[in-house]
């Protein structure tokens, strides 16, 4: 009978400690939290603002890219604006030189041509004099031979340009000019020169037209605007 006791005991010690751990377990696992109503709505409402300013970020990146795009289109286009006025401001600026509104500048070749210093006594002055003629065929060399710009004493000629002699004044465009007469042309200058010392050329004539011709090529010829007969 002793031993019953001890058993039974033994069984309730036994229950009670698994109880107490089994509490002990329980008490250590993570609760659950309840949300209530009120809390849901909130938790939903911050949730759904926060999406629609994603959203709305997404289309302000895109909005903005498009902006940028624009942007740089309208950048290359008032590149090609800029060159394309440039383009033309040079072509104006060509056509003002050659036609003698502007001033121009190169190198190119010097001719000078003068009356003959030795008149022979039975010899008509009028024989050893520069003509009009003498300067035309020099001109019209220069001009074959690629001169951008002829001028004669600093007088800028052109295609309407006239030249007329009258004793030993050259007259040009109404403007007189007395011996020496100085013509300069803008161009390549080897070209130039070559075109006119050519053996039997221009030069040669000239010279068994007893004009006396000094020639020479320049590095830098200043060409002075169009000159009007009351310039």
């Amino acid at each position: 009978m002793k031993g019953k006791p001890l058993i039974l005991s033994l069984v309730l010690f036994t229950s009670g400690f698994l109880v107490a751990y089994n509490y002990q377990q329980t008490a250590n696992i993570p609760q659950m939290v309840q949300l209530s109503d009120s809390q849901w709505e909130k938790d939903y409402f911050y949730k759904q603002q926060l999406l629609e300013m994603e959203e709305k970020n997404k289309e302000l990146r895109e909005e903005l890219k498009v902006k940028r795009d624009k942007i740089q289109e309208y950048d290359s286009k008032l590149a090609d604006s800029e060159n394309v006025v440039a383009d033309f401001v040079q072509r104006k600026n060509k056509l003002q030189m050659l036609a003698g509104e502007l001033p121009l500048q190169g190198s190119g070749v010097e001719v000078t041509l003068k009356d003959a210093e030795y008149i022979p006594e039975e010899d008509q002055v009028n024989q050893y004099i520069v003509h009009e003629s003498h300067i035309h065929m020099v001109i019209n060399e220069l001009l074959s031979a690629g001169a951008k710009a002829i001028a004669v004493n600093g007088q800028r000629i052109f295609s309407d340009s006239y030249i007329s002699c009258t004793g030993p004044v050259i007259t040009v465009d109404g403007i007189q000019h007395p011996a020496p007469f100085v013509i300069t042309a803008i161009g390549d200058s080897d070209i130039l020169y070559s075109s006119l010392d050519l053996t039997q050329g221009i030069i040669d004539y000239l010279l068994s037209d007893h004009v006396d011709v000094e020639m020479s090529k320049e590095a830098e010829i200043q060409m002075q605007a169009k000159l009007s007969a009351e310039g």
